[in-house]
């Protein structure tokens, strides 16, 4: 795997989620990575704090348990399946297939994009 590290100390924001998702573009998220293994932190919108964990399947996919707790107290646990797309400038998209795994269980799909801080 050569992108062992392309995650770690990024930040990213929501670009696009179905109805059913909790994430919008007020939330932010932190990611670390340290080779094949993925963790972040993130908040914002309705997320009060949300935790990942996840690894590296190959150099462009990853896979992930992510839980949070929302603004109104209710704990969300899901997992999801993710593609890292590197768009001009080298700036990291991130396409995600996503199950909840409480609550109705149903499934979505989300885009994240990196913020760029200069």
């Amino acid at each position: 795997m050569k992108n062992l590290n392309l995650l770690n100390n990024k930040v990213f924001m929501s670009l696009a989620n179905t109805a059913n998702g909790d994430v919008n573009g007020a939330t932010r998220f932190y990611y670390t990575q340290k080779g094949k293994v993925i963790t972040a932190k993130y908040e914002g919108g309705v997320v009060q704090i949300g935790s990942i964990i996840g690894q590296m399947l190959s150099d462009d996919r990853f896979e992930i348990c992510y839980q949070h707790l929302t603004v109104s107290g209710e704990l969300r646990t899901g997992k999801c399946q993710t593609k890292i797309e590197l768009l001009e400038n080298d700036v990291i998209k991130l396409v995600e297939n996503w199950q909840w795994l409480n609550g109705d269980l149903s499934r979505g799909y989300s885009e994240l994009i990196e913020v760029v801080l200069n």
